[in-house]
């Protein structure tokens, strides 16, 4: 029991019969959905176009025409599990191991998308639609495809996995179908914990990007359509042009453009969260909060590394920043490129100044002498799935040396080095390009902070917003009055990514400061950046009253509607719980804990989450069960080791402890704040000189770490052993004219 109760060039025109639209939220309100096919007798060409693209194909309902897949009662196994695949008649269906591992019989729901790999969606029973493990390679045979595969062949998924195909992981109705079907109700019921999802027709059809075409139609067909009314609750996308200006070897934009197409291809095309139910083709910022430059997703010169669906790459361009948009080199209704092959990138950039070996260094006509190959690398994800970069980074091998992070000569060039890469690059003339937001945001994201300091003292110009947000958001783990100074001088930046990112910095800054700094922006015009001031200020409303605590109540009331959406997820329930908490509501907040769980009973951080909630209530014992449970699911998580160290600890286990401590600094994710607590736990110990050792390999991995270079400091000078003290003392020297302790170390022995 618990202790608790569109823009066409000049040089090429686009064929743009429709250009995409951005929404109005007061307009055409009764305007209702009419299917694609309504589309079809006006529009033949585009109609035809968009019927052969993959927005047309990412979900259908199975048939001999749209399963590719071999149903020709074929058996498979993979990881233990076997799997049938027939058909009935018109049916297609799997036998297979479902949830506990009972095998059962399902019909094939929906097929989800058609290449390089197609899918399949079975309705489980209450309204749950599932994506099975496996999928079909596409592909042709020649290629490695035609084929059965795993889609996680390298992990050993059985029904306990969090992959598991019946897990919610694999639930299409909260994580896919949104983006694959047009005019997407989830119709999620808390009561059941099923679903009653909706669509106006499968697949991303003419609707999902210009909206609902009822009024059109109705005046089309009274011969009433004109510049003025499309009927659409829209008006076209501002579209620039691009001309090459006398002796200029890149065209120059002029006009007007606008985020219409970052508003409606963004909703899908985007590594993002939703805020509350999403609302696509409106203003992608107010509904979308797009994920920024963090490690696993990108590298740290913001090249992609995990899924992040083009827009948050394409965002960091310098041509992004220029107006060019989706739509420049993508026909929106075929969804194919506007021309072929180093033709595309001519539009704008002079063949004879760029197209030429001169410029990329290869035999013409050959693999590297395309420009995507060099500035569009490829990573493969789904294992068959090739995507480019889009942020056309330039080939930079010498970063690589000093970070790790991959560059497009190296991936061609797999048997030689970067510091090889490096040596062609500087004999063609090309030195090193020394990008300094990329060496910045690597260092800011260890925590160095000599870089912190570099950065304040002279912050990169001209960046990207979601580039200069990224470093705003990593500079908030130095908790410095520095770093709030920072923030506040970036609440009022028109772009909405560098409001939230200095919102979000600011939540860990003491009251008060927080109150006076945040409180303008409870009326801010976008939803995500109302909400990050509300989870900011949550533990301010017991002290304001009259109309300012009428305003923030007003706008919790709005963030707790807006994660009642996201109910049916573990992360959902979990933003629930925090938020709950901080409210000074426990009990809502295990209810919260605990509802994720029973939808993804391995999801470690509210395992977590839920057994530190028990511990702050005096209830630790019956935390253990979940820190025990986060372990045996995720053995190699900083977090569950250390979790688990500290309950040994508080239970008097301390020599016990060490091991989940030390096991907790040797993980992926392990930060310094990780080898803080285990090196704190040596000196109780009488290790203090183990603790320096432990201290000082650390201080490689995270160099000029500000917490770590206090302890070192403070344990040198307690044991004697000063060798190297000032090394330390120099980091905290800049950072010390308010701490005596500092001041008085550095008295004994200097500075670095």
């Amino acid at each position: 029991m618990s202790s608790l109760g569109k823009a066409g060039f000049l040089i090429q025109p686009l064929m743009l019969a429709l250009v995409l639209v951005a929404f109005h939220p007061d307009a055409g309100s009764a305007a209702v959905f009419t299917g694609s096919d309504s589309c079809r007798d006006c529009h033949r060409d585009i109609h035809d176009a968009w019927q052969r693209s993959d927005h047309a194909r990412a979900m259908q309902a199975p048939s001999a025409t749209t399963v590719l897949g071999d149903f020709d009662d074929v058996e498979l196994s993979f990881h233990g599990i076997g799997t049938r695949l027939y058909r009935a008649g018109e049916e297609y269906r799997a036998e297979t191991a479902g949830a506990g591992g009972e095998t059962r019989d399902y019909p094939i729901a929906y097929t989800f998308g058609h290449y390089p790999l197609q899918q399949y969606l079975v309705d489980i029973g209450n309204g749950h639609l599932q994506a099975l493990n496996i999928a079909w390679d596409s592909r042709p045979a020649d290629q490695g495809g035609q084929r059965w595969y795993h889609l996680q062949a390298d992990e050993d998924i059985n029904p306990d996995h969090p992959f598991f195909w019946t897990r919610h992981l694999q639930n299409a109705n909260s994580r896919c179908i949104e983006c694959h079907a047009t005019d997407y109700e989830k119709g999620f019921d808390p009561a059941t914990s099923g679903y009653r999802s909706s669509w106006s027709e499968p697949g991303v059809g003419c609707e999902a990007c210009h909206g609902p075409a009822s009024r059109h139609l109705e005046l089309a067909q009274n011969g009433s359509l004109g510049e003025t009314d499309s009927g659409f609750a829209a008006k076209p996308a501002a579209r620039l042009r691009w001309t090459f200006a006398e002796g200029s070897a890149i065209a120059s934009p002029s006009g007007e453009g606008n985020d219409a197409y970052v508003d409606t291809c963004g909703a899908c095309h985007s590594r993002r969260s939703t805020s509350g139910h999403p609302v696509p083709l409106l203003t992608f910022h107010d509904h979308y909060r797009l994920a920024s430059i963090e490690p696993g997703l990108y590298f740290s010169d913001g090249q992609i590394d995990d899924e992040v669906f083009v827009l948050g790459s394409f965002l960091q361009s310098r041509m992004a920043q220029r107006g060019v948009t989706c739509a420049n080199c993508h026909d929106p209704h075929s969804g194919k490129t506007i021309a072929e092959g180093n033709a595309l990138c001519a539009q704008c950039h002079l063949p004879t100044v760029f197209d030429n070996p001169k410029h990329h260094h290869h035999e013409p006509g050959s693999a590297g002498a395309a420009c995507v190959a060099c500035h569009m690398p490829e990573r493969v994800y789904m294992t068959v799935d090739p995507r480019r970069d889009h942020s056309f980074p330039i080939p930079d091998p010498a970063f690589s040396e000093k970070t790790g992070a991959p560059n497009a000569c190296n991936q061609c060039h797999t048997d030689d080095t970067p510091a090889w890469a490096a040596e062609n690059l500087r004999a063609w003339g090309i030195g090193e390009r020394g990008n300094r937001w990329a060496t910045i945001n690597h260092g800011l994201a260890l925590q160095d902070s000599q870089v912190f300091l570099d950065y304040l003292r002279n912050p990169p110009a001209g960046l990207a917003p979601i580039r200069a947000a990224s470093l705003l958001g990593k500079i908030g783990a130095f908790q410095s009055p520095l770093a709030y100074e920072r923030a506040a001088a970036q609440l009022s930046n028109p772009d909405p990514l560098l409001r939230r990112a200095a919102v979000e910095l600011l939540q860990a800054a003491p009251l008060e400061l927080r109150w006076r700094l945040l409180q303008p922006l409870i009326d801010d015009p976008l939803q995500t950046v109302r909400h990050a001031v509300a989870i900011a200020l949550v533990d301010a409303l017991p002290q304001v009253s009259g109309k300012d605590g009428e305003r923030l109540q007003r706008l919790l009331d709005e963030l707790r509607a807006a994660l009642a959406y996201h109910a049916d997820s573990p992360a959902g329930q979990l933003a629930i719980g925090n938020l709950e908490l901080q409210s000074g509501y426990p009990i809502l907040a295990e209810r919260a804990f605990k509802a994720a769980l029973e939808i993804e009973p391995e999801f470690v951080p509210a395992l977590l989450n839920l057994a530190d909630l028990y511990r702050g209530i005096g209830a630790d014992r019956e935390g253990l069960d979940l820190l025990l449970r986060a372990l045996e699911v995720a053995p190699n998580s900083a977090s569950s080791n250390h979790a688990y160290g500290l309950y040994l600890v508080r239970a008097g286990q301390r020599e016990e402890a060490l091991g989940y401590l030390e096991a907790a600094t040797r993980q992926v994710d392990a930060s310094p704040h990780h080898v803080y607590v285990y090196a704190v736990a040596l000196d109780s110990l009488g290790q203090t000189g183990k603790a320096i050792e432990v201290i000082d390999a650390a201080s490689r991995r995270w160099p000029n770490q500000l917490d770590l270079s206090f302890l070192q400091v403070a344990y040198m000078d307690k044991s004697a052993k000063t060798d190297g003290i000032r090394r330390y003392l120099s980091v905290l020297e800049p950072f010390a004219a308010n701490n005596p302790q500092v001041r008085a170390w550095l008295a004994r022995y200097g500075g670095g």
